[in-house]
């Protein structure tokens, strides 16, 4: 009897094996050509202050933050040399009414959110005064599709998304005038194969993938067109440190990793 269970578990795993990767715990990494970024490097802490002092040691010597993110009881950042974004500067805080108020008291001083993240029960908001932005706002919200609303109306006021995130059990979008995308759109899916499945469908009407998030068990993917970005592609890895390997190979063929996110 032992046999037979041992034979069908093994004939399972060898039907769905390939399938339920796709289910896994996963890092996403976008990479496309055409920016300015290079010598980009990834480093990972299981603490904020461990992290604090890297990125004030990058600085030091002309990297800039282009990520944050938290996934894996880590905080992982993504510095970079040639981003439009220098000047750089960062807030944290416990509760989103506080980052909030931090955000706007750094836009008073010309600064303006290029990353946010939320982690650890934790936000993190990376700023940059050297940029090509003219005016930024953020839209939070419950209900995705109060969220997906409001996108909308901004799009259509003329910013376009610079980072999207969840947390405190509502969803966020940083959004910014100065980029000057062209068309947009959102998509959302509940699983990662059919979320591949929307990202291939866009790509093929012209579309470039700017910004991935997941949230609730969703993936959601924003979409633009007119942007400065060539060719894409996109890789997955259960652990951070194997697509950094990745990263170092696309680099040699004129890849930047432009977006990085965690999900299942």
């Amino acid at each position: 009897m032992k046999k037979i269970i041992i034979a069908f578990i093994f004939l399972v795993a060898a039907l769905y094996g390939d399938e339920n990767e796709s289910y896994r715990y996963k890092w996403v990494g976008v990479f496309a050509k055409g920016t300015q970024i290079s010598d980009q490097n990834i480093h990972i802490a299981l603490h904020w202050e461990d992290m604090s002092a890297m990125i004030k040691k990058r600085w030091s010597e002309g990297y800039g933050v282009q990520e944050i993110k938290y996934g894996s009881g880590r905080w992982v950042t993504l510095f970079a040399k040639g981003l439009p974004n220098s000047e750089q500067a960062y807030d944290m805080a416990e509760r989103w009414a506080d980052i909030s108020y931090l955000i706007e008291k750094r836009w008073s001083e010309g600064y303006y959110v290029v990353a946010i993240e939320h982690g650890l029960s934790e936000w993190v908001a990376v700023y940059a005064k050297k940029n090509t932005f003219t005016n930024q706002a953020f839209e939070r919200q419950k209900k995705l599709e109060d969220f997906q609303s409001k996108v909308l109306k901004r799009w259509k006021e003329g910013f376009d998304i610079v980072d999207m995130e969840y947390g405190e059990g509502q969803w966020l979008a940083i959004l910014s005038k100065g980029l000057d995308y062209g068309e947009h759109s959102m998509s959302v899916r509940t699983d990662w194969p059919d979320f591949q499945g929307a990202v291939s469908r866009h790509w093929s009407e012209g579309y470039t993938l700017t910004e991935v998030a997941f949230g609730l068990g969703r993936w959601i993917g924003a979409f633009a067109k007119n942007t400065p970005y060539g060719d894409q592609r996109y890789e997955t890895r259960e652990d951070i440190m194997e697509l950094a390997k990745v990263m170092g190979e696309y680099s040699k063929e004129g890849y930047a990793l432009i977006d990085l996110a965690e999900g299942w």
